[in-house]
């Protein structure tokens, strides 16, 4: 099919089933979570927008849409990876040395970019909303929230649209929805079971969500079994958490038990580092000198850094950046 008008006809398909979507309340459970009410000023792609007034950019809750070209030869770009598109991706894919899911910019994210301009044109104003006042913003420093916004004279949580009308899967790599994860799943379901979008292989995006489902769906319940487990536990940091980097400062010359995601590994000299990303220009970082440059294979570490991991040691600071030296594989490890 003409990828343009592929992208026509999915459109209309899409226009026609929001008359049967399920929309979300147009009250704020808690004046807490309400960051406040904009005036959208861009879509950057399908889960990201600014707003006019609001210093930073949003990365929206609960959805990973595919990546997309965004100079202005955009759709030229994306039509030509679709022409050979399954080659195009697993060509990239085999460059990932772990064999997981790869980003990458893909026809259907050019497709979900133009959907989600069209979606939004007619709204005037949309709600921000947070999902819990433990985490507000990234490590990119952008509003993790989610959009409600008025079309048709209803209320709709634009990221529970973007699910069920198959533009993004249930994206729970960070945690479960606290506030909408029944509705999130409800969603999938949907569009997986009426193939829509990303569930239909006739289109040209990832050929491999479900693999990556199971990939965020363990990084999901390992978040849910720190929370259970050591959220109360004083020399316990989940840092992914505001607050807690802020917290951990005061326990420099202590031990401690930090919870997180590894974001680099700087390997091009001694020390390595395992750095975890708190936000624009705060780091924390595990260190492993050359004399236990080992523990690198012992621990599969660049199988690890996929997932939540535990991280135990002295805690000490280091021109000005926190940090654990690692000497031995008992200092790190997953659940």
């Amino acid at each position: 099919m003409n990828f343009n008008l592929r992208y026509r006809t999915f459109s209309f398909q899409i226009a026609f089933l929001l008359l049967f979507s399920v929309i979300t309340s147009a009250q704020v459970v808690d004046s807490n979570l309400l960051v406040g009410e904009y005036i959208i000023s861009k879509v950057t792609d399908g889960d990201t927008f600014r707003f006019e007034g609001l210093d930073a950019a949003t990365r929206l809750l609960g959805i990973d849409t595919e990546e997309t070209f965004k100079d202005k030869n955009a759709r030229e770009k994306s039509y030509e990876i679709s022409l050979e598109w399954p080659k195009e991706y697993n060509s990239i894919q085999s460059q990932k040395k772990n064999g997981f899911p790869v980003k990458c910019d893909s026809p259907f994210g050019f497709e979900t970019w133009e959907w989600a301009k069209d979606f939004t044109k007619d709204v005037s104003s949309v709600r921000i909303e947070k999902d819990d006042t433990t985490r507000g913003m990234d490590a990119f420093g952008r509003y993790l929230v989610y959009l409600i916004m008025k079309k048709d004279g209803k209320y709709i949580n634009y990221n529970i649209e973007c699910v069920r009308l198959g533009y993004s899967p249930y994206y729970n790599k960070y945690g479960n929805s606290k506030r909408f994860h029944k509705e999130f799943i409800e969603a999938q379901n949907y569009a997986k079971a009426t193939k829509l979008g990303i569930w239909d292989k006739n289109n040209l995006c990832y050929p491999d969500y479900e693999k990556r489902l199971v990939w965020w769906n363990k990084r999901a319940v390992q978040i849910e079994s720190f929370e259970k487990k050591f959220t109360n536990i004083e020399n316990y940091f989940n840092i992914s958490n505001d607050g807690e980097y802020d917290r951990l400062l005061k326990y420099v010359g202590k031990e401690v038990v930090v919870f997180g995601t590894i974001s680099e590994i700087l390997r091009q000299k001694f020390p390595i580092l395992l750095r975890f990303s708190i936000r624009k220009n705060v780091n924390f970082d595990a260190v492993i000198y050359e004399e236990n440059e080992s523990l690198l294979s012992d621990l599969n570490i660049d199988e690890i850094k996929e997932y939540y991991i535990y991280l135990k040691g002295k805690l000490s600071e280091y021109n000005g950046r926190l940090q654990v030296v690692l000497s031995e594989k008992s200092q790190i490890w997953l659940e």
